[in-house]
């Protein structure tokens, strides 16, 4: 996988559907969607419920996921170089299993300048 630039914005997500596929929460570097290109191997695409997700054909690596509505993608934090991901904060909490122990904010849904509330949590 090639990407251009550097992302937009790194989180973790905390969402249901973000758990289901990947038994924890997503680790995400946010880049636009034209900044993400798989240069060899096959992928497939795949949708629990509301989020497309590309992974490797050969191995099952979730790659990235596609932004609903949005011209962008969510790589795989865990994909980076050692170092490169550095969350900025967290979104969805209200979907987290616990409370989160560290000193990033805690966004309810997601931060207004990503069209949600902005709403943190109380914890």
């Amino acid at each position: 996988m090639q990407l251009t630039g550097e992302p937009m914005a790194q989180y973790v997500c905390h969402c249901d559907d973000c758990q289901a596929v990947h038994g924890q929460a997503y680790r995400v570097a946010l880049y636009p969607a034209s900044a993400v290109v798989v240069t060899r191997g096959e992928t497939g695409a795949f949708t629990l419920r509301t989020t497309p997700r590309t992974k490797c054909s050969r191995c099952g690596t979730y790659l990235f996921a596609e932004v609903p509505g949005y011209p962008y993608r969510g790589v795989n934090g865990d994909l980076l170089h050692q170092g490169r991901f550095n969350a900025e904060f967290h979104v969805q909490c209200r979907y987290a299993r616990a409370r989160i122990p560290d000193e990033l904010p805690h966004y309810k849904d997601t931060p207004a300048k990503f069209r949600g509330s902005g709403e943190l949590m109380s914890w």
